[in-house]
């Protein structure tokens, strides 16, 4: 179903988000791969070439710990594509140690969730192109778990797996707010979980934690896989602001249904990414 359209994948370079284009491309999709160096997307490409010889695809380089990267490659973007059928915020990173980036903002929030806000919001005029657009936020953290807004960059309190899925919980929030915000518009907004594979993204985890966590996992392929049937389903594509856990929808928890909770760090990411513009 996706021969033809116009898809535009984040994280492209390895993992999840490289099994993912691959299946893009073999289904005739023109697919947009950003990955972080033009070396590590170079190869990418070329393992993408080989099991999809026929394939269309446009290699874009994005460093999204990086704003002005991001102002780059969605100039690229707006310049050459007047419309987009699917996005996949994939890109994510996980680091042992609280790192800053040059922009000033604690690594993880930058990449996972700053980076993807910033892309879903700037990239809906060319999705609004699309009679069938669907945007698609890579994880589910627990439904427990809740923000601390004095503290949303860990500056205080940093524990990787925690930091981690808090970023996730951000992109959550505003993945439902975004729906919510663009209801009518024609437009299909969730999060997707593929559910837990092997990946190099806990290659800082302490050891046996990344290890352990890997090996109880499912493959990427597998992953991979149930990405696609979210992006292939009649319930995805006809309704907005779902989360989904490998191939079915979960209920919203209480908390990520709370639209103040939302709206306030809708506004404090505004407020964020406005004082670097303007700085």
């Amino acid at each position: 179903m996706y021969e033809g359209k116009t898809v535009l994948i984040t994280g492209g370079a390895s993992g999840l988000g490289l099994a993912v284009a691959r299946r893009f491309a073999k289904a005739g999709a023109n697919t947009i791969v950003v990955c972080r160096t033009e070396a590590s997307g170079r190869q990418a490409v070329a393992e993408i070439e080989a099991d999809a010889p026929n394939g269309s695809l446009d290699l874009m380089s994005c460093d999204l710990a990086s704003m002005a990267s991001i102002n780059r490659l969605l100039g690229q973007v707006k310049a050459t594509y007047p419309s987009l059928d699917l996005v996949f915020n994939n890109a994510a990173v996980m680091k042992r140690e609280r790192t800053v980036t040059a922009d000033g903002f604690e690594m993880m929030f930058q990449v996972n969730y700053l980076a993807p806000f910033i892309l879903m919001k700037s990239l809906l005029e060319q999705l609004r192109g699309s009679p069938t657009a669907l945007l698609l936020n890579n994880g589910r953290p627990s439904a427990k778990l809740r923000l601390d807004f004095d503290d949303l960059q860990s500056a205080d309190h940093y524990r990787m797996y925690d930091s981690f899925f808090r970023t996730k919980l951000c992109l959550l929030l505003a993945t439902i707010e975004l729906a919510r915000r663009t209801d009518g518009a024609g437009l299909s907004i969730h999060m997707a979980d593929p559910g837990p594979f092997k990946s190099a993204l806990v290659r800082e985890a302490p050891w046996p934690a990344g290890w352990v966590k890997n090996l109880f996992s499912a493959t990427v392929d597998e992953a991979a896989d149930n990405i696609l049937y979210v992006a292939e389903s009649d319930e995805a594509l006809r309704e907005t602001g779902k989360v989904f856990k490998k191939r079915r929808a979960v209920p919203l928890a209480p908390y990520w249904q709370d639209v103040q909770t939302r709206q306030r760090l809708w506004a404090a990411t505004e407020t964020m990414i406005e004082a670097v513009a303007s700085g």
